[in-house]
């Protein structure tokens, strides 16, 4: 070779194509800067080789890691500074052939001390800016530091930082997906979930943890509360979401009618069977089957949702061949289902299968502080869309036994009482116990009803607590401890 490089032997070409080869393997920069300083000691015959770190804002070298060839160097060696500012003020390879006769370091401490013979440095960048400084030094002789070891590693710098750069910059993206991920975890997207409240937001994180498990979840709360978006959304999160989500509801469905819907027929088992007919869970294989109200399932049925659970095999009725399915079972219920095994009507074992992960729906009335939020999502595609402070004061006052099902109702009910453009107090109708405990105390608990006159009494009164108080015969202070505990104003 000619010109600049004309001293670089056909060697050292050989080493630049192997050394490029062996920098695509690191993944960390920890094994990218010990692999050049090894190879780079093996080249020069150093004894000391360094990494130092460079700071553009303070113009300084930190001391990162140190490899030394001789078991008998020196424990903490020191280094040439002025070396490191040269390497970082003209961002190319320095060499120093021999220490002793060289004006610019043959004076200083840190050479004299360490006998010092042969120094060679050369910086590795980072977006055209200088990211660190490579060091080595030969201390006993100067091995082969020659001018086309510089010639080499001016050529070889700019592979060496392109490698770190792609490392640097891999890391960085690996840090911003962990804080995302933690973001994303701390504060969940899970569609078809409205609400920020605590409540909410612990049962949203455990769907994100669940979905993407093959985990059986048993999804348990009040009726209206959500139970079917809780299970769609697992489907919707996981590893299946691209495969089919059924909901199929058990409750009053007659058995074999049910048994027929969920594993099938042969033709002729029953009046009306004119044909083979598979069932949902063949229908849903690689998919999710979300079964509502699991708890009315009949024991014929649990005998053989328990087979499915434990043996992923389902026999169509009236058939004996064994079909293999591939479903993810989520299930639902507002029941105890410890009651019902206690009383004999589930069986245990099925229900340690369905029981994997439990998500508990939280009720409305005990987050209440997303029911603004509801209320818009509600009234988005409404013709009237607005609502007075008035009417969301009591909508959140109210202890909503029908949960969010029952506030749908409440407001389409209210957008077609509205005489304008805005739901007001008087456009809300409660058709419930707790409105007219009168009516059915039996089904209304003592609880509910005592909530139920504090409420009607704070309505009547405008909020004032003072008379509420007066007009039930309690102290002040009791009313305002049970308002503070129902989160009321």
């Amino acid at each position: 070779m000619n010109g600049i490089f004309d001293q670089i032997e056909q060697h050292h070409l050989e080493l630049l194509r192997s050394l490029s080869q062996s920098l695509a393997d690191k993944t960390t920069e920890t094994d990218l800067l010990g692999h050049l300083l090894r190879e780079l000691i093996k080249l020069t015959g150093a004894e000391v080789g360094a990494f130092f770190s460079w700071d553009q804002e303070t113009q300084s070298a930190t001391l990162q890691s140190v490899l030394q060839s001789h078991s008998n160097s020196a424990a903490e060696p020191s280094f040439s500074q002025s070396v490191l500012n040269q390497v970082a003020e003209t961002g190319t390879a320095v060499l120093s052939f021999d220490t002793n006769s060289d004006d610019r370091y043959s004076k200083q401490r840190s050479v004299i001390l360490n006998n010092i013979q042969a120094i060679l440095a050369f910086p590795l960048l980072n977006r055209q800016s200088i990211y660190g400084i490579l060091y080595l030094d030969s201390r006993v002789q100067r091995g082969q530091f020659t001018e086309a070891s510089r010639q080499f590693l001016t050529l070889f710098s700019p592979i060496a930082s392109l490698a770190l750069e792609q490392i640097l910059d891999r890391v960085k993206i690996e840090n911003e997906n962990r804080l995302l991920r933690a973001e994303r975890d701390e504060n969940p997207i899970v569609p078809g979930m409205i609400g920020s409240s605590p409540a909410m937001k612990k049962m949203q994180k455990m769907i994100v943890k669940v979905a993407r498990t093959e985990a059986s979840v048993l999804i348990t709360g009040e009726n209206g509360t959500g139970k079917d978006l809780v299970a769609r959304a697992i489907h919707q999160l996981s590893l299946r979401a691209d495969m089919p989500y059924f909901a199929q509801y058990i409750g009053s469905i007659p058995p074999t009618i049910l048994d027929s819907e969920l594993f099938g027929h042969m033709k002729g088992t029953f009046t009306g069977a004119l044909q083979d007919r598979p069932g949902l869970f063949e229908a849903m294989d690689g998919g999710t089957l979300f079964l509502d109200e699991i708890g009315d399932l009949s024991p014929e049925l649990q005998t053989k949702l328990l087979r499915v659970l434990q043996n992923k095999e389902i026999k169509r009725l009236g058939e004996n061949t064994i079909r293999k399915v591939d479903v993810r079972i989520l299930a639902a219920t507002n029941h105890d289902l410890t009651e019902l095994i206690r009383d004999g009507k589930f069986r245990q074992d099925l229900y340690y299968r369905l029981n994997v992960v439990k998500i508990q729906v939280p009720p409305l009335r005990e987050r209440a502080e997303d029911i603004p939020a509801l209320v818009n999502h509600f009234l988005k595609d409404e013709p009237v869309s607005a609502i007075s402070r008035q009417a969301l004061r009591r909508l959140m006052q109210y202890s909503w036994p029908g949960n969010v099902r029952e506030l749908e109702n409440i407001l389409k009910r209210a957008v077609i009482m509205a005489a304008n453009q805005q739901i007001e107090l008087d456009d809300l109708s409660f058709e419930n116990v707790l409105q007219n405990p009168a009516a059915s105390l039996a089904e209304a608990t003592l609880e509910e009803i005592k909530q139920y006159f504090i409420r009607e009494r704070l309505d009547r009164f405008n909020g004032n607590k003072s008379q509420t108080a007066r007009s039930l015969d309690i102290s002040l202070r009791s009313l305002q401890q049970k308002c503070s505990e129902e989160g009321w104003t």
